[in-house]
């Protein structure tokens, strides 16, 4: 089935980066203007239909969905085999530095995930089959088309492959609100794959034993716990100072 998104940004990430994932583009008359242009001459340049629609009632699109009269259809997304993040990891010569979500079922934070991801220079985000949120319109939007910059693996069993991974000399770091050492005082400077849990459950207690150390987030104010999000991208970022700014 064909997945949507929406947003002239969104759809111009894919454009740029993934044209042949879109099957079809759909504009509001109304909007012709500005970067819509740029989104016309992309897709001609592609081979890519596009529809100018007057009357712009795209199907399955959320009625809330902020569309700013520009709709794509994908075809089903392409998860990413494993053996695309490695590849992209010896590429770039660098320390390989993944993210895996466990159990997250927000689109907004995977979306914000994944483009913390992409701006942290992650070769990979591993997202579970089940029991999950996997790539959606709602994502694409959320990571205002991040999607299309990073492979993104799905998996059956997030426990088994934490395991290959360990295998393939990374290193598995969860982030767990309750663990005694923080982010600040752990050596991130090695191949390292974050693990990071759903904001209202945390790790499941097996993919905990999973990895190889724990860390935390010091919070300062009166609150216990950060958006899944947040504490993501704070512990992507940390892993990027540790490695190019100290």
């Amino acid at each position: 089935m064909a997945e949507v998104i929406w947003g002239i940004n969104p759809v111009l990430e894919y454009l740029r980066h993934s044209p042949q994932k879109i099957e079809e583009i759909i504009i509001a008359k109304k909007e012709l203007r500005g970067k819509v242009f740029q989104i016309l001459e992309r897709a001609q340049k592609h081979h890519i239909p596009v529809k100018i629609k007057k009357d712009f009632a795209p199907p399955s699109v959320p009625k809330e969905a902020k569309t700013q009269g520009v709709v794509a259809y994908l075809k089903e997304f392409d998860y990413a085999p494993l053996e695309e993040i490695f590849k992209r990891v010896k590429k770039s010569q660098k320390k390989a530095l993944l993210l895996a979500l466990d159990e997250i079922t927000d689109p907004q934070n995977v979306g914000s995930l994944i483009r913390s991801a992409v701006a942290a220079g992650a070769h990979g985000v591993i997202i579970p089959k089940h029991r999950a949120c996997g790539v959606t319109g709602t994502v694409v939007k959320s990571a205002a088309g991040a999607t299309a910059l990073i492979p993104i693996h799905q998996t059956k069993n997030l426990g088994r492959l934490l395991e290959e991974l360990k295998e393939r000399d990374l290193w598995v770091a969860g982030l767990e609100a309750r663990a005694e050492s923080t982010i600040y005082q752990l050596d991130l400077d090695l191949p390292l794959v974050w693990v990071v849990g759903s904001e209202g459950k945390g790790l499941r207690p097996s993919i905990r034993e999973k990895c190889d150390f724990l860390a935390s987030i010091p919070l300062q104010g009166p609150i216990d716990s950060l958006n899944a999000a947040v504490a993501g991208a704070i512990a992507l970022f940390e892993t990027v100072r540790q490695r190019h700014y100290r």
